[in-house]
């Protein structure tokens, strides 16, 4: 039988993810105040890239939520006309993309891996709860004399001052992508499609219900005369790039450093061709199956909507609620219930929000990962944990044995347990036994990665066993029930003596 998918079929996937990309970049466009153009030529930009530029493992290249905070953020200082708010963010675009490159290059590989779980959380939080406060003006369709959260309470009491068509119209989206219950297609897409069949039954502008800003896509738009603060757009453009790199920090990928470089290229080919700032969006994994034949029906897709220009004339408060959403979707709620009970771990997620949200998004972010940093440094010198030793294998009656030579903490759980995976990646053994008998320090970066490392396992069909737990972190361990790794899975004793007992008493494995 044929493994080969027909053109419908290249169609309909591509469809499917033009779902996940194209409504958040046009949200990303107008939230930001750019218009829909700029989304439009950066998806196009980011789709050629990928196509071309992805590899055998294919990526996703789009406008994330968080970039587009960041483009709010740095606009913010050059309120003037479009055309001038234009060259601004494809300066901004351009020198991104420079920044990535440099890091790309010079960085070491996964370095923004050692700070701890809870900071990258808490980073998430501050910067999500201010992109609601800058939001919720769009959504009540008033206009905000400040982004403060005493300017968004102000607000808030003054009911009587919303634009009560554009709430209805939030309300209504929100509701539709809320309760539609579908994870096979692309909700947002469809929510767009049906808001411009409503443009034309009930016109949106004569009630008063903002619109993206219209301007056709220029090329070379930095080339416009605008007078820059330089240094500030020095600093903006390396705080985006930051912010996109620790994006990618997040994604489990063999790849790295080329898919920071890709970035970067991306958004330096987007800046001249008139698009917005871009960001490592997807991966391909099970779920999303990003091919060649997929990209291009991407591509043709977006061509005809350009043609068509239908998007131009989604309403603002639906863009806004479209954010939101998308937001909400990428949360890994799951993950929040490792913090039960992690005073310690909470604190700094805690921490970590409240200065991103006091000190803003630009200063607040690299205060935090500053701080982070130090912090990591003191504990790893404190606890004997740098430099990181490699871990070593035992192969015991077809058994394999990792042995972490020492303590386990969020400063090296990453390290380590990545060079566990790597020499025991391609062995035909079906039970591995890690030793932790020099430590475990039980904190939610550990219970993260320990988790990552049995999922990738499981998928090999192998089995992960942790043993040479102290009493205290035994208990712990079994009470987050983390996944794929069940009550059985955890012993006090050493891997040396849990295997004897195994061998023996030819049952379970358990302390």
């Amino acid at each position: 039988m044929s493994t080969k998918l027909s053109p419908l079929a290249w169609f309909s996937s591509g469809w499917k993810l033009l779902g996940y990309v194209l409504p958040m970049a046009l949200a990303c466009a107008g939230i930001a105040g750019l218009p829909v153009s700029m989304a439009i030529a950066g998806v196009m930009c980011a789709l050629l890239c990928s196509l071309l530029l992805g590899g055998s493992k294919k990526i996703l290249l789009t406008p994330s939520p968080f970039s587009a905070l960041m483009l709010m953020a740095a606009i913010a200082y050059y309120a003037g006309v479009v055309s001038e708010r234009i060259a601004v963010a494809s300066l901004l675009t351009l020198f991104t993309g420079g920044w990535l490159l440099l890091m790309s290059l010079i960085l070491p590989k996964h370095c923004l891996n050692w700070i701890a779980r809870p900071v990258w959380h808490g980073i998430g939080l501050g910067m999500t709860l201010t992109l609601i406060v800058m939001l919720f003006p769009v959504v009540l369709g008033v206009q905000a004399n400040n982004s403060s959260w005493q300017g968004m309470w102000e607000l808030l009491i003054d009911w009587q001052g919303w634009n009560w068509p554009s709430v209805v119209l939030a309300g209504l989206s929100f509701a539709l992508l809320v309760l539609w219950r579908s994870k096979t297609q692309p909700k947002a897409l469809w929510v767009l499609l049906l808001v411009w069949i409503l443009s034309y039954i009930w016109p949106f502008a004569l009630v008063g219900i903002a619109t993206p800003v219209q301007q056709n896509v220029q090329l070379w738009p930095f080339m416009n005369p605008v007078h820059a603060d330089w240094p500030l757009l020095f600093f903006l453009s390396a705080t985006i790039a930051l912010l996109i790199y620790m994006e990618s920090c997040q994604y489990l990928s063999n790849q790295f450093r080329r898919n920071v470089g890709l970035v970067g290229f991306s958004n330096i080919l987007t800046a001249f061709t008139g698009g917005m700032v871009i960001s490592l969006g997807y991966i391909a994994d099970e779920v999303l199956r990003i091919k060649r034949n997929t990209l291009i029906a991407m591509l043709l897709l977006m061509a005809l909507i350009f043609c068509w220009s239908w998007l131009a004339y989604v309403p603002l408060p639906v863009l806004a609620v479209i954010a939101l959403y998308v937001i909400c979707v990428q949360i890994n709620w799951c993950e929040l219930r490792l913090y039960c009970w992690q005073w310690s771990d909470l604190l700094w997620l805690c921490i970590s929000a409240i200065l991103i949200i006091l000190f803003g998004v630009c200063t607040g972010l690299w205060l935090v990962i500053s701080f982070a940093l130090i912090v990591m440094c003191w504990y790893s010198l404190r606890m004997h944990a740098w430099p990181v030793l490699l871990p070593e294998v035992q192969i015991i009656a077809q058994e394999a044995v990792i042995i972490l030579p020492q303590i386990l903490l969020f400063a090296n759980v990453s390290t380590l347990l990545n060079k566990s995976y790597l020499l025991i990646n391609t062995l035909d053994i079906k039970k591995i036994y890690l030793d932790m008998s020099a430590g475990c320090h039980a904190d939610v970066t550990v219970f993260f990665h320990l988790q990552a490392l049995a999922r990738r396992l499981h998928q090999q069909e192998k089995m992960l066993f942790v043993c040479g737990l102290n009493e205290k972190t035994y208990r712990i361990l079994i009470a987050k029930k983390l996944d794929y790794l069940s009550a059985e899975q955890f012993s006090t004793l050493s891997a040396e003596s849990l295997l004897i007992c195994h061998k023996y008493n030819n049952g379970p494995v358990i302390a």
